[in-house]
């Protein structure tokens, strides 16, 4: 019984102290994402992470490949371990590449608008259902 009441009462802390972040409509962004024009809105700065994020995926991808292409022509020359170990790199890297592609299909299956960045903060819903 002890148990009931002590969650109780951190579960009617955490509400009664979350109210005033709810409150808060507008996102002030703090750091730029590199590569991407500044975000005032939280979605806008959301769908910039995402695409940085995929780029960043890919590039380190492509170069994982890379590696392990140089470690199986290069470094294994003729050692069976070390060729297996630059195949399991390449395949790895390869496996990594295509789930980000694998994830940017299945969010564009989803909502095209996900992946697109034309997708509409809670803000700007408000502003529509206003007017």
């Amino acid at each position: 019984m002890k148990k009931i009441y002590s969650f109780v009462f951190i579960a009617f802390v955490f509400c009664f102290y979350s109210l005033p972040v709810f409150a808060q409509t507008a996102y002030k962004n703090q750091e730029n994402i590199p590569g991407q024009g500044k975000a005032n809105d939280l979605v806008v700065y959301l769908d910039n992470l995402y695409n940085f994020g995929i780029a960043i995926a890919a590039i380190l991808a492509i170069f994982m490949i890379a590696l392990g292409a140089f470690n199986y022509i290069v470094t294994s020359v003729g050692n069976a371990s070390k060729m297996i170990d630059a195949k399991e790199m390449i395949w790895n890297a390869i496996i990594g590449l295509v789930l980000v592609f694998v994830a940017f299909l299945i969010l564009f299956i989803i909502n095209p608008d996900l992946v697109k960045g034309t997708i509409l903060g809670p803000t700007k819903v408000i502003e529509q259902i206003t007017k």
